[in-house]
């Protein structure tokens, strides 16, 4: 008989103990003026990367030399490129192309040139061998935009974004 009282207590006690943690957990009512902070987040990624014009390529072959070498190497023809923006994101084509080089580690303009005759130098190591490109890269990049306004309505917006890359490309060959 001693075992159903202590069963009977316990279960007692239980249900009082849930029964003062739903009170307890009932929360006032959200008030219809609730205020948000107000966030703008961008968010970029890169969707193609093609040539927009090669001024200069080649070879330079340091196979034999026993030290690392220095070619100046001068650009045929002159290249540019404007870039642009595609969609409602708010905003100007120079802060995108701040925003991207901060943020991703490259370093794209809102327009580009290089002129004939342009010096670029290209540092081959000893016993290697390195091609070359010269030229101006056309990156677009993707940009998602959230916008939480104080009223705590978000807007969401994606766009394209298309800038120029002076870019100098080597690779061992």
């Amino acid at each position: 008989m001693g075992t159903s009282v202590r069963k009977f207590v316990t279960a007692t006690t239980a249900s009082a103990v849930f029964a003062g943690g739903l009170i307890g957990l009932s929360a006032t009512p959200a008030s219809a003026g609730e205020v948000c902070d107000d966030a703008y987040k961008r968010k970029y990624t890169e969707i193609s990367s093609q040539w927009h014009k090669v001024v200069a390529s080649g070879v330079v072959d340091n196979r034999r030399g026993d030290a690392s070498v220095r070619e100046s190497i001068t650009a045929d023809i002159s290249a540019s490129l404007k870039g642009g923006i595609e969609g409602e994101i708010g905003g100007k084509l120079d802060l995108a192309a701040a925003e991207i080089s901060s943020k991703l580690g490259v370093s794209v303009e809102a327009s580009a040139s290089i002129s004939k005759g342009k010096s670029t130098m290209i540092v081959v190591p000893a016993h290697k061998r390195v091609t070359y490109k010269i030229g101006i890269k056309k990156r677009v990049y993707q940009v998602y935009v959230t916008h939480q306004f104080r009223s705590c309505h978000v807007s969401n917006y994606w766009a394209k974004v298309t800038v120029a890359d002076s870019y100098t490309e080597t690779w061992n060959s």
